[in-house]
């Protein structure tokens, strides 16, 4: 009697303490409510940032691309602007007059041609070095203005523009020892005789300059081996009366010079084109 007593206590006890566990765990419906929630929210902060790495490396892949840093650049174009209808293209092999001013003095020797860039055809100026110094002088060169226009209008010349383009030949040295395939600088200007002999007033104020500069251009490119440039000056330049070209002067000219050069570098002209005071394009009669 006394043993089924005690087994009867003791199967109390095991169902109490089975009471006990069950109420301890945590509830279903409160799992349920949080561990959802936070696997979704790590799983959604995973894929943001998933895509906050992702997109940002295909963006910037083109900036740090070698091939996109090795390219070489693109030379930049030959042409500059709209080519008028009455300008000088040298299309039809002709120096139309150009000749070389002289020699001596800080002038150049140069050879004259008409050359054909990539099926552009233009007045091609090679100067030569000066054998005794090394060193290359300046080129002039004059086209005479009546043979290309007509006497008859060289008085109307309000405006010149003319097209360059400069091809290095040599490499530039820099101060620093380096070298490089550059146009560096292309300085000089264009000028003209004006009239036979300087004409003044009669309180001896001069009214026609028997020669003059019209405009002194400066042009620089360290990054490329050629550059092509549109130079244009008003006539008379800056409005000064007696830098204008004379009526019926058979003696005007017009003349390019470029300053004295460190690399061998040849100059390329084209499109020569003069207006008038009105800014209309005065024809060209030259015959060759």
């Amino acid at each position: 009697m006394q043993i089924k007593r005690i087994t009867a206590m003791l199967l109390a006890l095991t169902a109490a303490g089975t009471l006990c566990a069950c109420t301890a765990a945590p509830h279903p419906d409160s799992s349920a409510d949080v561990s959802p929630v936070k696997s979704t929210e790590e799983n959604s902060s995973a894929e943001e940032s998933s895509e906050a790495e992702t997109i940002p490396e295909a963006e910037s892949e083109p900036e740090s691309s070698d091939a996109a840093e090795e390219a070489p650049a693109e030379p930049p174009a030959r042409e500059v602007g709209e080519v008028a209808q009455d300008a000088i293209t040298f299309d039809d092999g002709a120096l139309y007059t150009a000749h070389q001013m002289g020699e001596g003095g800080d002038e150049a020797d140069i050879e004259l041609s008409v050359a054909d860039l990539d099926g552009d055809k233009k007045l091609k100026v090679h100067v030569l070095r000066d054998e005794s110094t090394g060193k290359f002088g300046v080129p002039k060169i004059v086209f005479n203005l009546p043979e290309m226009i007509g006497v008859e209008n060289v008085g109307k010349i309000g405006k010149i523009s003319v097209d360059f383009t400069c091809i290095a030949n040599e490499t530039w040295h820099n101060d620093d020892g380096t070298e490089s395939l550059v146009v560096g600088n292309f300085l000089g200007a264009l000028a003209g005789n004006l009239a036979s002999e300087k004409v003044k007033d009669a309180d001896g104020n001069i009214t026609q300059n028997s020669w003059a500069t019209h405009y002194e251009f400066k042009y620089e490119d360290w990054e490329n081996a050629e550059h092509t440039w549109r130079c244009e000056t008003e006539v008379p330049a800056k409005k000064i009366p007696a830098n204008g070209y004379a009526e019926n002067d058979p003696g005007t000219t017009l003349v390019i010079m470029r300053w004295g050069q460190a690399n061998d570098v040849d100059f390329y002209i084209d499109n020569i084109t003069f207006y008038d005071k009105d800014g209309n394009t005065i024809p060209i009669t030259f015959t060759a």
